[in-house]
């Protein structure tokens, strides 16, 4: 919970405050963000998030996704992914629903049919633009979490286990409805499989050409695609990830510059120290007290 100590402020007017010294969760918790952003650093977390927008504006990553979010919208992590918000609006609002997926054994659903059910398909936006009548449908399901988790009435767990399946089955009814193409242009293919890759392979693969190689393509045609589609190159998509990766290891953990960039399979901290520097304009070192 600490995590998420960097965005939200003690005494929410909505969700749990995650401040108080006598602060426990059985496996879900509810949050709302009192206003406050990220700062556009990057998180990565165990358990599931789902993220429902009330007010304002903000630029949301997730992994290889990109992509705008607005008022009544709604969008979802998974436990591995790694995920920012930037260029947040002042009225930003935003209520968070935080639980893991043991919590939700416990509803006695087979432990493979659950999996099914959290699956998400990784080349799928995360995101559902709201229609006018689903906004308030959602702010109502937060606000039943909310009103049993912060009571102590029998059979607690069981009902906001069964709201949790209730919002799950609902979200995956969406993309599952969502007509996706069997396959789009053979450059929208090469670019799209090149940022999952990136996504598995960063932390060894750092050129262009050890992913033209996975690919079974020229590292010409590759750049080529990618600059065509994204106006951007294709080393830039390696660069910024590994710079998310960075970002998160050296403000959420205690591990030193030169075990991150060892972590990182950068072969000097000098050299991941000029990269960092070149990317983000400030050392390593410098970075880590801004954001503390």
């Amino acid at each position: 919970m600490k995590v998420y100590q960097y965005m939200h402020a003690p005494s929410p007017a909505f969700g749990m405050d995650i401040f108080k010294p006598d602060f426990q969760h059985e496996g879900v918790v509810l949050l709302s963000n009192n206003g406050n952003g990220n700062k556009g650093i990057p998180i990565r977390c165990d358990h599931f998030i789902i993220v429902l927008c009330l007010e304002g504006e903000a630029f949301r990553r997730i992994n290889h996704h990109r992509f705008p979010i607005k008022k009544g919208s709604l969008h979802i992590i998974k436990p591995g992914d790694i995920h920012s918000f930037s260029n947040t609006t002042s009225d930003f609002d935003i209520r968070l629903l935080l639980f893991e997926r043991d919590y939700l054994l416990k509803s006695g659903m087979k432990a493979e049919v659950l999996d099914a059910l959290l699956s998400f398909s990784e080349d799928c936006v995360p995101n559902i633009e709201l229609e006018n009548q689903d906004k308030l449908m959602w702010k109502s399901i937060f606000e039943d979490i909310d009103l049993e988790l912060s009571g102590n009435e029998v059979f607690q767990a069981e009902i906001v286990n069964g709201i949790l399946l209730n919002v799950i089955a609902r979200i995956k009814r969406h993309f599952h409805c969502v007509e996706i193409p069997e396959s789009g242009s053979r450059q929208q293919d090469i670019f799209l499989s090149y940022k999952k890759l990136v996504g598995e392979h960063f932390m060894e693969k750092k050129t262009v050409q050890e992913y033209a190689d996975l690919m079974h393509i020229s590292s010409k045609h590759l750049s080529e695609t990618v600059k065509l589609l994204s106006g951007k190159s294709a080393l830039f998509y390696i660069h910024e990830r590994i710079i998310l990766e960075a970002e998160y290891l050296i403000t959420y953990t205690s591990a030193s510059i030169s075990e991150i960039a060892f972590y990182l399979n950068f072969d000097t901290p000098s050299h991941f120290g000029r990269f960092f520097k070149k990317q983000k304009l400030q050392t390593p070192l410098k970075f880590r007290v801004s954001v503390k």
